[in-house]
């Protein structure tokens, strides 16, 4: 897929050096089980907004990066911005939250170009509270929870009664350093959700012209069915959708490679990931909307987006 992404190369070094002034003894830990659903999981439409400096960072330090399941990517704080942190999520609609489950392991893969799905910079969140709205983005917000994350270990924390939220705010007090940059693996919120899928598009129509740093993507949605392209017609995509998912295939005419995506449609943006073929992780493929198809210069992209019925 070509995406023309700049990667940070990272010398196998950097991941030797210290990550914490956490203990330096570990011990292997099996995560502790889940206590229900990931309801904040992109498969199920959750959602991680950017946080304020995130536009000037690497991808691989992006919070919608702690949706997507696994310890291998992650987020990690500005430089020089001071605790606490303060990182926003969205439901596809109104959960009903039993636990809440903060990742600190550190298990990086290696990509195809060499470099890392996260650096060893930063130290893990220690203190924390998950705060939740059924209002709005805005809040009001109530604290749900309160607790301690383990330095290299998933941890459980349970609510110590069912919530019910669609908008979330995980407020990160201190981390295991005491000072500097914070990082976190993976957010889990456990529970039920109202319907999954739901938290359908706002307007019902997820068509327009998106914002990415790599190039436009243009999107034409049809009932269930969604058509796409980037790169001005190099690259096409087609699936469908689900509620405010979409599942997408796509395809590279330079490349000649295929793969996947999935995408959340919300809040006039696109948040999701694109996958090689195995599933294997490409990058965040967020966006934003700019404008509608009509009157928009489709160029290559509109055979891509008007097939032949």
């Amino acid at each position: 897929m070509i995406m023309r992404a700049c990667h940070i190369a990272l010398a196998g070094a950097l991941l030797l050096a210290g990550c914490s002034n956490a203990p330096a003894e570990k011990t292997a830990e099996k995560p502790a089980e889940p206590a229900g659903d990931n309801i904040l999981h992109i498969s199920w439409g959750g959602i991680a907004e950017a946080d304020a400096g995130e536009a000037k960072r690497h991808w691989s330090t992006w919070a919608i990066n702690l949706v997507d399941g696994g310890p291998a990517y992650g987020w990690l704080s500005d430089k020089g911005v001071t605790l606490p942190h303060a990182l926003n999520f969205e439901l596809a609609g109104n959960g009903k939250i039993a636990a809440v489950a903060l990742d600190n392991r550190f298990e990086p893969v290696v990509r195809e170009d060499g470099s890392m799905s996260q650096t060893a910079e930063g130290s893990p969140v220690r203190r924390f509270a998950l705060l939740g709205s059924a209002k709005g983005p805005e809040g009001p917000y109530a604290t749900l929870v309160e607790g301690e994350a383990k330095a290299d270990a998933q941890t459980v924390v349970k609510l110590p009664k069912e919530a019910s939220a669609r908008w979330l705010r995980l407020r990160i007090d201190s981390n295991w350093a005491g000072k500097g940059q914070t990082r976190l693996s993976d957010l889990a919120v456990l529970g039920t959700l109202e319907q999954r899928g739901g938290g359908a598009i706002a307007d019902g129509d997820a068509s327009g012209i998106y914002a990415h740093e790599y190039g436009p993507i243009a999107l034409r949605q049809q009932g269930t069915e969604v058509f796409g392209c980037y790169n001005d017609g190099l690259g096409t995509l087609s699936g469908t959708v689900f509620g405010r998912i979409m599942r997408l295939a796509w395809f590279s005419k330079e490349e000649g490679s295929i793969g996947s995506a999935t995408l959340v449609a919300a809040n006039g943006k696109l948040y999701g990931f694109w996958y090689r073929p195995e599933d294997k992780m490409g990058s965040p493929w967020n966006a934003v909307r700019e404008s509608g198809l009509d009157g928009a210069d489709l160029g290559k992209c509109r055979a891509a987006l008007y097939p032949p019925a």
